[in-house]
């Protein structure tokens, strides 16, 4: 598995295998290939963050690819990125009650409680132009680069 920063020449072949929701305000996607198929993505958002830290977002792995270790790739390789720009800290944001999984995995590759209330996102939003109502509230959590 490779994984690289997704690029205009990549745009077309990615966005037809994955959802790439953040791709209207995005800052750095990494997409996980197998070979010359797209299988996984994270978004990274350098500023406009709610710590103000590097944040990885929109973390995707097809479902038949899942529990292989492709998000665990993806949230490293947004962490070595992360250390290329000389961030000393990285932040992600899980849902409180959806996706324990998730919460176990990020847990487990040393990411800890951010000491921040938890933030209720309530009512609609926009992925892509398009409408989605949510009702989510996010813990986020930390990992110290060192």
């Amino acid at each position: 598995m490779e994984i690289r920063a997704l690029t205009n020449v990549d745009l077309e072949r990615v966005d037809a295998a994955l959802p790439l929701s953040r791709l209207d305000q995005a800052q750095t996607y990494l997409v996980a290939w197998d070979g010359d198929e797209p299988v996984g993505h994270a978004h990274v958002a350098w500023q406009g963050t709610h710590l103000g830290l590097p944040e990885v977002q929109d973390v995707y792995v097809l479902p038949t690819r899942r529990r292989e270790g492709v998000a665990t790739a993806l949230t490293r390789a947004s962490e070595d990125a992360a250390r290329r720009r000389g961030h000393a800290r990285i932040s992600l944001s899980v849902s409180r009650d959806g996706n324990p999984a998730a919460r176990r995995l990020y847990e487990q590759l040393g990411y800890r409680d951010a000491a921040v209330d938890p933030v209720r996102v309530q009512g609609a939003i926009l992925l892509r132009g398009e409408r989605f109502e949510v009702d989510d509230t996010l813990l986020y959590l930390v990992k110290d680069l060192g």
